[in-house]
């Protein structure tokens, strides 16, 4: 129990430091390229996220001994995608890091969350996920749908293709939150689920819409993720080392052009994913199971990159601390980007949209302007000049 509760303080404290000062002394200085140059600040930020993605699956991996199962089809990181996936408890998001890294061939996933505003505003995390360019809902759907077209709108003008995930059901389950979907499905006479919650399709319909409109989607994955084991249910659990023994995820993969094309027959559409969920996990949970999606499990692991990862974000992690409280130059270099971020995070709706508000400011203008001078430079021909091939 001593050993357990030693692994989880270390492996909270590994995990949650390493993020704090990578936003510090990695993300804090590209700030600066943020205006000179916004794609290249995008692009820069990304990849930098890739490669940090790989410590906190190499700490639940290697450190933690979590084994994750990925069954059904692999993710293309090529994909402009929407990602949905039930939301069993709040730490679904941490394992899906793990899932996505693997599940992605190379592993390379694009993925921007779709999360909850207060999350922004979480010291290191949050703030390294607004320079990130993940998108945060204020549960005001007039506000959300202009904040959501403005980054896909931005996504697009950039060239950069992302998969969008978003949590349908919008909370976890618990008691509370099942007692609600149970009234809402007596209510609308629907049937009660057990595993999942009701889905609240009004996102999920927007982003398919618009998504498929602005020629963003290829793909949607419906993600369904089940704990054979141990289920943990908070962040306490981490910290605790209550580390679920194995994390399932079955992915499927449906074709854009699969997808309805009206708002009524897409929201339809996620609400059969859900009872097929729900079907699944029944299944799934079901007594005396081995309590696999499928016989056929994806175990490959970068394991040379991951164990890279492990002692090269800790090193780094242990050397930047260090050098905070020896360098009077580093801590008041995060001094001021603590202050910096405390204001932003309280005082705008974010780094992401500020960045948003620069490209439209300057870099859409000149595009704009390079336009209409190429458009101008071409030859018009009359209708008697035009020939037919």
């Amino acid at each position: 129990m001593k050993l357990k509760l030693f692994k989880g303080i270390t492996f909270a404290l590994l995990w949650y430091t390493c993020i704090i000062w990578a936003v510090f002394f990695i993300y804090c200085p590209l700030i600066f390229l943020l205006f000179v140059n916004r794609r290249l600040y995008r692009k820069c930020t990304d990849i930098i996220l890739s490669c940090w993605e790989l410590y906190p699956a190499s700490l639940l991996e290697i450190f933690m001994g979590c084994r994750v199962c990925i069954s059904g089809d692999d993710i293309n990181p090529d994909d402009g995608a929407i990602l949905i996936m039930n939301h069993r408890n709040r730490l679904d998001w941490f394992f899906l890091w793990a899932a996505l890294l693997h599940s992605t061939k190379p592993p390379a996933h694009r993925c921007k969350f779709v999360l909850k505003s207060d999350v922004r505003i979480i010291p290191g995390i949050g703030w390294g996920l607004q320079m990130a360019g993940y998108l945060f809902i204020h549960r005001n759907w007039e506000k959300d749908k202009i904040l959501l077209k403005r980054s896909l709108d931005y996504f697009k003008s950039i060239k950069e293709k992302y998969q969008i995930l978003i949590f349908p059901e919008g909370t976890n389950i618990s008691k509370n939150t099942k007692e609600k979907s149970h009234s809402f499905a007596d209510k609308n006479g629907l049937q009660r689920y057990e595993h999942v919650l009701h889905p609240r399709t009004t996102g999920f319909t927007f982003l398919a819409e618009y998504m498929k409109s602005n020629s963003q989607l290829d793909a949607v994955y419906d993600i369904t993720v089940g704990y054979p084991k141990t289920l943990p249910s908070s962040e306490t659990d981490l910290l605790l080392g209550n580390i679920p023994e194995e994390v399932h995820f079955h992915i499927k993969r449906y074709p854009a052009k699969e997808l309805p094309s009206d708002e009524i027959p897409i929201k339809k559409w996620c609400e059969e994913r859900w009872e097929a969920k729900e079907d699944a996990l029944a299944k799934f949970y079901k007594p005396q199971t081995d309590r696999k999606f499928a016989t056929d499990y994806k175990c490959d692991r970068p394991w040379n990159a991951m164990y890279f990862a492990l002692v090269a974000w800790t090193m780094f992690t242990i050397y930047t601390v260090y050098l905070t409280f020896t360098s009077s130059i580093a801590f008041y270099w995060v001094l001021f980007s603590t202050i910096s971020h405390i204001i932003v995070s309280y005082f705008s709706i974010g780094i992401q949209q500020f960045e948003i508000d620069l490209y439209n400011k300057f870099d859409r203008e000149r595009e704009d302007g390079e336009t209409r001078r190429l458009n101008s430079s071409i030859p018009t021909t009359n209708g008697k000049d035009k020939k037919v091939y």
